[in-house]
């Protein structure tokens, strides 16, 4: 899964072959909450599911996946039923996969998906697509690790639009210390085939995202010269056009994340990079475009009083904001790996008005890194994750105001 980055200041930095055989019909198996909730539902059993929960998606207010990873290897799992029980879905282990990195699920049947393989030589990421709903996956894209990129995955930020239109960020390489070049791919045929949507020049990619298979946004830095920028497409990617220049941001300023709900909405959050220790960092901003990323607004400063995200209850380093409507947005808090981050509580920031004002929403009484994803703007999943990797699920149906505890399977 490509969770949460605990440290933010961090942030900045095709083959066919036949899919695996499915295994025998699976059986549901029941679940139970592996900590007390006012919420959980008493009397079910932990499931024969081992692993640590990598990437997870949900789709209704019922139907949801988790990637599970052990030693031997990746395996899918679903629930019906928001989370009371879970079967397996498709063979024990994916064939060559070492762990489900990213899940993007447009329906039932259709889903993309971002694997690792660390066993080949060199390394390899792998975008995998499904049309039976995870029972069998077919390679998509393959990328080899680069020279100097020894440990995470070349493949990451996998956006989905539809069941055809897909893009995900490359790390092609050459690497060094300052970080390694990247570029954007993209499909419009389920992935059948994959042509470069963007490739930097002297700088690397940030993060990426598509409001519709037109409409989408990037974040870059330069490897040279200090400095990112923020650009935008209204052609699916076939070219870019400056939406935020590096002289409109300060120079230690870095992209955390961009969200954009639909089309006349985006948010651009940021932190100054020289503000963070190992426990935190001190300075955000946030920006809004309500034209696509023609004009912006800020709604606050990287200057501005901390009290608009500094709230009791929360804390930690701020992630990506991820925003279901053109009022309602929330942003995770994660612990960070510093000498205090232990005691950082993690938690939601949770807006309703556009992030002019923002409020703290425990998902967890632990202290923990939040990860989130939402199926609407009232559905959603959260994954709590500590510093010593115990892991709990959590569901929203009131747009992340109050979350109950949901069974993981592996848990």
């Amino acid at each position: 899964m490509a969770l949460l980055a605990l440290t933010a200041f961090a942030a900045a930095c095709s083959s066919n072959v036949a899919a695996p055989t499915p295994s025998p019909a699976p059986t549901a198996i029941a679940t139970s909450p592996t900590t007390p909730s006012a919420s959980s539902t008493p009397g079910l059993t932990s499931p024969p599911l081992a692993g640590q929960v990598t990437a997870f998606d949900v789709l209704t207010e019922l139907v949801g996946w988790v990637a599970l990873r052990d030693d031997a290897g990746a395996t899918l799992a679903k629930t019906s039923d928001a989370g009371r029980t879970w079967q397996r879905v498709g063979p024990a282990r994916i064939a060559s996969v070492s762990s489900l990195d990213e899940l993007r699920f447009i329906d039932e049947r259709n889903a993309f998906a971002v694997a690792f393989d660390e066993e080949a030589t060199p390394r390899k990421g792998i975008v995998l697509a499904t049309e039976d709903g995870g029972a069998t996956w077919t390679e998509r894209l393959v990328a080899g690790a680069p020279s100097g990129l020894p440990g995470p995955n070349p493949l990451r930020g996998l956006v989905v639009v539809d069941d055809r239109h897909a893009w995900v960020v490359v790390t092609t390489g050459p690497c060094d210390p300052e970080g390694c070049v990247s570029e954007l791919r993209a499909t419009a045929d389920a992935g059948v085939s994959w042509s470069t949507s963007y490739r930097p020049t002297g700088a690397m990619i940030g993060v990426a995202t598509f409001a519709d298979a037109s409409r989408g946004w990037l974040t870059e830095s330069a490897l040279v010269r200090r400095g990112q920028q923020l650009l935008g497409t209204s052609d699916g990617g076939r070219s870019w056009q400056v939406s935020v220049a590096a002289d409109k941001l300060q120079p230690t300023e870095v992209f955390i994340g961009l969200s954009a709900p639909a089309p006349p909405y985006l948010w651009a959050f940021s932190f100054d990079s020289a503000s963070c220790t190992g426990d935190g960092c001190e300075r955000y901003a946030l920006r809004v475009s309500r034209d696509g990323g023609l004009t912006w607004m800020t709604v606050h400063a990287l200057d501005a009083d901390a009290s608009w995200w500094r709230k009791e209850g929360c804390g930690g380093f701020l992630g990506a904001p991820v925003f279901v409507d053109a009022s309602h947005g929330l942003i995770p808090f994660g612990q960070g790996a510093g000498g205090r981050s232990p005691e950082n509580p993690g938690g939601l920031l949770v807006t309703d008005d556009g992030g002019n004002t923002f409020r703290c929403v425990r998902v967890t009484s632990v202290k923990a890194s939040v990860e989130i994803r939402f199926a609407n703007a009232r559905v959603g999943w959260a994954i709590a994750f500590t510093i010593d990797s115990k892991r709990s699920g959590y569901r929203t149906v009131d747009g992340g105001a109050t979350w109950q505890q949901m069974a993981l399977p592996g848990a």
